[in-house]
């Protein structure tokens, strides 16, 4: 119990520490929101009334209170323009962001586990050499870069794949290809490096010394190999999380990153601020869960 308490106590700790980071850094930014609200023509009047209304006229320090007595009865605030109720868009967005990461990082995690073992088992064969050449020439290009690159390749010269919107499968193709491609390629060099040091242990020796099947022996190997490739999963989440906010504004997607964008770029502290909240519970959220199936799956956290 004292354990859970722990691991509960750091993940509030850490979403404290982000939120409390992210609110200081975005007011103490250059720009002022209300002003571009109202434009450059506004009059002292207009600007000292509308930061009234949106309670920046007090010191930042009371400011911050609000802030966190609003987050503890579950009230994100409303934008800055438009006076829209964050948790309202953020549900709106929540959606093509959630199925982007969840295909991402499934795919990723599939693919990535079967080359790495394929490639272990025919170490030093042409398959092997072929996959790693092939997973370091993926890591070589960021999303941001491997992104336009795709555009380039399957949208403008082969015309296969639309650039930008959201619906139907043949518009994840491009955004999802972009996430898997790095990430996968990680997966499969942890997977290779695990699955060949526990196929050269003793205890594998051992079982093939007693008889045991070749399949059945891959099976085990993979098995003491999942909580190794859960944890490169889970230290990935924020690299995903944050690829996906990168994807949705390269492809026009309408997620939480091209609503993070737009926060940003407009100065909208509580568009900017929800989409943090969010992505740091969503990944401690997610940790927290791979954290005790590593425990449920490693023998050795086993009595």
């Amino acid at each position: 119990m004292s354990k859970f308490f722990n691991k509960f106590l750091y993940a509030v700790l850490t979403i404290f520490m982000a939120l409390t980071a992210i609110f200081f850094v975005i007011r103490l930014s250059p720009g002022d929101p209300v002003e571009t609200v109202l434009g450059q023509r506004a009059t002292q009047e207009e600007i000292i009334k509308l930061k009234t209304q949106l309670g920046l006229n007090l010191p930042l320090m009371s400011q911050y209170k609000v802030f966190l007595t609003g987050l503890a009865k579950g009230d994100l605030g409303k934008t800055i323009f438009g006076a829209k109720d964050v948790k309202g868009l953020l549900k709106e967005r929540m959606k093509p962001t959630i199925v982007l990461a969840a295909v991402s990082v499934t795919l990723s995690a599939s693919i990535g586990m079967f080359l790495g073992v394929l490639a272990g088992y025919k170490k030093n064969k042409g398959f092997d050499k072929f996959s790693r050449i092939i997973s370091l020439f993926a890591l070589s290009f960021p999303i941001f870069s491997l992104a336009p690159l795709l555009v380039l390749l399957f949208s403008i010269k082969l015309n296969l794949f639309p650039v930008s919107e959201w619906g139907d499968l043949k518009h994840l193709f491009l955004p999802i290809l972009s996430l898997v491609i790095p990430l996968s390629a990680i997966i499969m060099r942890v997977t290779r490096n695990k699955y060949l040091e526990e196929a050269n242990s003793q205890w594998v020796m051992v079982v093939k010394a007693k008889g045991m099947g070749e399949v059945s022996i891959l099976l085990r190997i993979l098995k003491v190999c999942l909580p190794t490739i859960l944890n490169i999963v889970s230290i990935q989440l924020s690299v995903v999380i944050a690829g996906t906010m990168i994807t949705e504004t390269i492809f026009d997607i309408p997620g939480m990153g091209s609503l993070l964008f737009d926060g940003i770029q407009n100065r909208d502290y509580p568009i900017v601020q929800g989409v943090i909240i969010y992505s740091t519970v969503t990944y401690m959220l997610i940790y927290f869960i791979i954290d005790y199936v590593n425990e449920w799956i490693d023998p050795r956290t086993q009595s």
